[in-house]
């Protein structure tokens, strides 16, 4: 069994649990930094492969390099979403997300508003920080999530990129998830951190088994500030 967004999202919204349940008062600002550094150092990968292959760091570049390998059907034909505009801003619509379904099947949607207030914006910082990436609403709060990405006139600029040269599956994006979430929770946090950290992967090993645990161990040691 491979791991999916499912499994992503599930370690987020069990750290998010844990740090709630352990550290209240300062479980939104734990949880908000290590979405932050996690979509930073995702968007800063994307900005390395563009820069090597003589890209502008535009949104073009920016859609281009996305490095999710999509397992949820309808989220890789697009189905879950609806473009209103793509020049000059490119405004779109999204109405279904696996995370805010995992998120929802866990009664963790307070997470979910704060993972998805902050996400899109982290990796668009960690691209380019002199783009415009708006999030004017996301599916917790308005039943839609509502993005701008501002002057990114793709009907002029946009390309795509072989998938093999930008795309990564999702045993790294589990493995980066949980590292970074982890690393920083023990930081802050101390032996309460390296307790939530520990909990955390128990939870995910009996909700999904230890053989996918153990995948998460894998990237322990890997430097998710450089490409793999």
């Amino acid at each position: 069994m491979a791991l999916t967004e499912r499994h992503h999202a599930f370690i987020t919204a069990r750290f998010y649990q844990e740090l709630r349940d352990h550290c209240p008062g300062a479980c939104a600002a734990t949880f908000i930094l290590a979405t932050q550094r996690y979509g930073e150092q995702r968007g800063s990968r994307m900005a390395q492969r563009a820069i090597r292959d003589g890209r502008e760091l535009d949104f073009a570049a920016y859609k281009a390099y996305g490095e999710w390998s999509y397992t949820e059907d309808y989220f890789a034909c697009g189905k879950h979403m609806e473009v209103l505009e793509q020049s000059p801003d490119y405004h779109y619509l999204v109405h279904a997300c696996p995370w805010r379904d995992q998120y929802q099947d866990m009664d963790l949607i307070d997470g979910a508003r704060l993972y998805c207030r902050h996400i899109d914006l982290a990796i668009a910082r960690g691209f380019n920080p002199s783009l415009v990436f708006e999030v004017r609403s996301t599916l917790h709060e308005a039943g839609r999530c509502d993005f701008v990405l501002r002057d990114a006139r793709l009907e002029e600029k946009g390309f795509t990129v072989d998938p093999a040269r930008s795309r990564m599956p999702f045993d790294y994006h589990c493995g980066h998830v949980y590292r970074t979430f982890a690393d920083l929770v023990a930081s802050i946090h101390g032996e309460t951190g390296q307790a939530i950290r520990a909990r955390v992967r128990a939870a995910f090993a009996a909700q999904y088994g230890e053989p996918l645990a153990a995948v998460l161990d894998r990237y322990r040691d890997t430097d998710f500030n450089v490409l793999p």
